[in-house]
């Protein structure tokens, strides 16, 4: 008897491209299906997985590193964990790298590693797209990788471009990637049907881009040294005046060097969660799910990005602590 294989869907894409928004969208369409959902995390304290509202879904987070370095490890122990955990059959996997992984190595382990590849199936890789900042973006070789070993680009965002950028940058990611289903979104909201259900992804068209990357040996993956990551954790509560002109002037005054940071936050006088996201100097903040009755509120912010003070921007978070 031949065991049903899990589909897999690797959703990639920048920092700040939208990957979690998407997922959150795809999830909330699919209250039938029992998804497994692994997230790999840029810092030491894990945030994504907060924000991504998977209800009785199993979800495991990888922290502290990037899931293309250590894949072959750490992303078959995660399946292998995730498995063992959901206490019956998962229909599908989904799994969201971070913002800076290369998803060769992450496509080689599903292609290389027999064990793995007795459970599950390699259905689709889904690239988002920052139609705001993709075009200055794309110069990037680990972009270019993200974008052009996607089975489908979704450019998001596209309230943020007028018609005729719109134009140009699908004209750039047809040029780069002809193969790839494009879908234009504005916040991630992306019918089910087009993500998942259908087997897009082609061996043929991947090593056609690299062709070593079922050697043993593995794919050649460096990291860009001067992005870092500082990530902040604090008991107690926030005051909401503090934390909004502090947040504020921030991304105003460093928000170049600051490529991506998001918080989840315990405001004072509130029973729900805040979410804080911001890419270079568009910052978005809005309220999340209620704080449960057993769990800790603390608040937690992870900064990505070149050239930032560490010391200086938990200083600037502790400062918005409230008084009593």
């Amino acid at each position: 008897m031949t065991l049903n294989k899990i589909p897999v869907t690797i959703v990639t894409g920048f920092l700040g491209a939208g990957k979690t928004t998407l997922v959150n969208h795809v999830l909330s369409q699919c209250a039938d299906a029992y998804i497994g959902i692994i997230v790999n995390e840029f810092g030491e304290v894990g945030i994504d997985g907060e924000l991504i509202v998977a209800d009785e879904q199993p979800l495991i987070e990888i922290t502290n590193g990037c899931i293309c370095c250590t894949v072959r490890k750490d992303l078959t122990a995660a399946v292998d964990k995730l498995i063992a955990r959901a206490g019956r059959p998962i229909d599908r996997l989904i799994i969201e790298t971070s913002g800076l992984a290369d998803p060769a190595p992450v496509l080689q382990s599903f292609l290389a590693d027999a064990e793995l590849l007795e459970r599950v199936e390699l259905e689709s890789v889904v690239a988002v797209a920052d139609a705001h900042h993709v075009a200055q973006q794309i110069s990037s070789n680990l972009v270019r990788e993200q974008l052009a070993f996607s089975d489908v680009i979704v450019l998001n965002k596209t309230e943020m471009a007028d018609a005729d950028d719109l134009a140009r940058l699908e004209r750039d990611l047809r040029a780069l990637n002809p193969a790839a289903l494009c879908i234009r979104t504005e916040h991630g909201q992306v019918s089910v049907a087009e993500i998942l259900g259908t087997k897009r992804f082609s061996l043929p068209h991947v090593l056609s881009i690299e062709p070593g990357l079922l050697d043993d040996e593995g794919h050649d993956h460096e990291h860009d040294d001067s992005i870092g990551s500082c990530s902040v954790e604090i008991d107690g509560a926030l005051d909401p005046q503090l934390f909004n002109r502090w947040i504020n002037q921030l991304v105003q005054h460093d928000g170049e060097q600051l490529m991506r940071t998001k918080g989840v936050l315990n405001l004072q006088g509130e029973p729900r969660q805040f979410h804080c996201h911001s890419v270079h100097m568009l910052l978005d903040a809005r309220p999340g799910r209620r704080w449960r009755d057993d769990e800790a509120r603390c608040s937690r912010m992870v900064f990505i990005g070149r050239g930032f003070a560490p010391d200086a921007l938990r200083a600037g978070f502790l400062s918005c602590l409230a008084k009593c």
